[in-house]
């Protein structure tokens, strides 16, 4: 009896067995849920180095760096509306010349050029010895200036040839007011002006050649600025052939002697289309205005204080304004002394720590392939010359005489003519024992048809006849037309130097 009562308190009732069943369930499910969630978490630290010591081994971790999620930003979605300029802004304006008290104003207006002008050229402007408070000419709207353009009257160079011509610079508009033809405005107020001066072209330089086409004007070709580095520079300066003769000195040039830069600055122009006419006056006014750094001259003898030149004589110099190269001219019985002296501009340029220049001069000028890159590519930068005729009878009579020049220098003793028939002119040049003369009104049997730009293109000889007849910008009547017209007006170099239009 009493060994049975306790065999039955040592046997578990079935209730307690299913109750120590389900905790012993409900712990592994408890463990099997932690190494699970174990497994999911991500690791924070990775194995950064494993070092031996006597000690033991050394485990060094990093933190992982993980790509962190960009933040959620909720921006309401709004249409985009174009801006409507005010009615005010899209009004006819009003250009009449510039008063005296808008000087702020207008240098304010001209801040955002590329080479925007100081109170300096302001200052120098009246001191031009053809200045005329008229030849500036602001666009008024509302009372307030919104743009402005300059008008300078100056002798340009076709060739050895001088016309009277004009130069339309620093238009601008102000950005908030553009798109409602004030700058056409202004380019027809500025023509009128030149027309009023007696100027028988206008000439241009700007970046929206595209507009100035729209009203009329040729498109020339470009400026060609070219970067490049010192040490590069003089490395294919030197690498290239040298100059043999007379020993040149360079330094730093003295007032006495402008009339010399002149007298080279001549020698050279004659080969280009563009260059002012400078004279004396002019000269001395645009050393006066101090749009440049130094000059530097090339002279042969003895370097002594001479005002003749009997015992020095200058035959090359080089302007420059900060790291651009304005002009490298040099005297043509000298050939290769160009090289030189660029080579002293990179070297001067190397002591005073310049990591590059800019020359600028002619496309056609070979010293842009030694600025250029080891590739040979010249930077013609953005700047286009436009050109507008406004007297093409006046222009053809006075390059008649370097036509019969180029008849005679082509072996052609029989008479020539060619005729021209533009809208803006019809008549005919012809060429019979050296004399060329020009007659109005008669373009003959060999003829060509083309419009005022090709017109103007044409007689500033920057234009290919064969390749605008196969352009279809002219028309010519007979092969021989075509022909003549290749000699009569080849094609020159252009050449407008910064130096005349550099601010001040």
């Amino acid at each position: 009896m009493r060994s049975s009562r306790a065999a039955r308190s040592r046997t578990p009732s079935s209730g307690h067995v299913a109750t120590r069943m389900a905790t012993v369930v409900r712990k592994k499910s408890v463990s099997t849920a932690k190494k699970a969630t174990a497994r999911k978490k991500l690791p924070t630290e990775a194995v950064h180095a494993v070092e031996v010591r006597p000690a033991g081994m050394v485990v060094k971790r990093q933190p992982l760096n993980r790509p962190k999620r960009a933040a959620v930003v909720h921006v309401p979605h709004q249409l985009a509306t174009p801006w409507t300029p005010p009615a005010w802004m899209m009004e006819q304006c009003h250009v009449a010349p510039a008063r005296a008290g808008d000087q702020s104003e207008v240098l304010q207006l001209l801040s955002g050029l590329p080479q925007p002008p100081g109170r300096a050229e302001f200052h120098a402007a009246v001191d031009h010895p053809e200045h005329d408070s008229a030849n500036r000419l602001v666009a008024r709207l509302a009372g307030r200036i919104v743009g402005h353009v300059e008008v300078v009257p100056r002798a340009v160079l076709l060739g050895e040839t001088s016309v009277p011509a004009a130069m339309v610079d620093r238009l601008a508009v102000l950005p908030e007011c553009r798109g409602a033809g004030h700058g056409q405005q202004l380019v027809r107020a500025a023509e009128e002006r030149t027309q009023e001066l007696g100027a028988a072209i206008a000439f241009s330089r700007t970046r929206i050649a595209a507009s100035f086409r729209e009203l009329g004007w040729s498109v020339l070709g470009r400026d060609c600025a070219t970067p490049g580095k010192p040490t590069e520079i003089l490395s294919r300066l030197l690498e290239g052939p040298q100059r043999s003769g007379e020993t040149v000195t360079m330094r730093q040039w003295r007032h006495v002697e402008l009339p010399a830069i002149l007298r080279i600055y001549k020698q050279n122009a004659s080969r280009f289309v563009g260059p002012q006419d400078r004279n004396e006056a002019y000269s001395r006014w645009l050393v006066s205005r101090a749009a440049f750094d130094s000059i530097l001259v090339a002279l042969v003898g003895q370097d002594r204080y001479d005002l003749h030149e009997t015992s020095a004589r200058i035959v090359g110099y080089a302007i420059q304004s900060g790291n651009r190269v304005l002009e490298v001219l040099a005297d043509p019985e000298f050939p290769g002394l160009d090289r030189e002296i660029l080579a002293r501009i990179c070297a001067e340029a190397i002591e005073n720590d310049r990591q590059q220049i800019v020359y600028e001069s002619s496309a056609a000028d070979p010293l842009h392939a030694a600025v250029a890159a080891a590739s040979g590519d010249v930077h013609s930068g953005d700047r286009m010359i436009v050109a507008k005729l406004f007297k093409p009878l006046e222009v053809l009579t006075a390059v008649a005489p370097a036509v019969a020049a180029r008849v005679m220098a082509a072996g052609i003793r029989e008479t020539v003519e060619l005729g021209l028939d533009a809208p803006s002119f019809r008549g005919s040049i012809i060429v019979n024992n050296g004399v060329a003369t020009v007659h109005a009104g008669r373009v003959g049997r060999s003829y060509l048809r083309l419009g005022d730009d090709e017109l103007a293109r044409l007689v500033l000889s920057q234009c290919d006849p064969a390749e605008s007849v196969m352009a279809g910008r002219m028309e010519s009547s007979t092969q021989m037309a075509q022909k003549l017209a290749g000699q009569l007006f080849p094609r020159m170099p252009l050449w407008c130097p910064m130096w005349d239009d550099v601010p001040a």
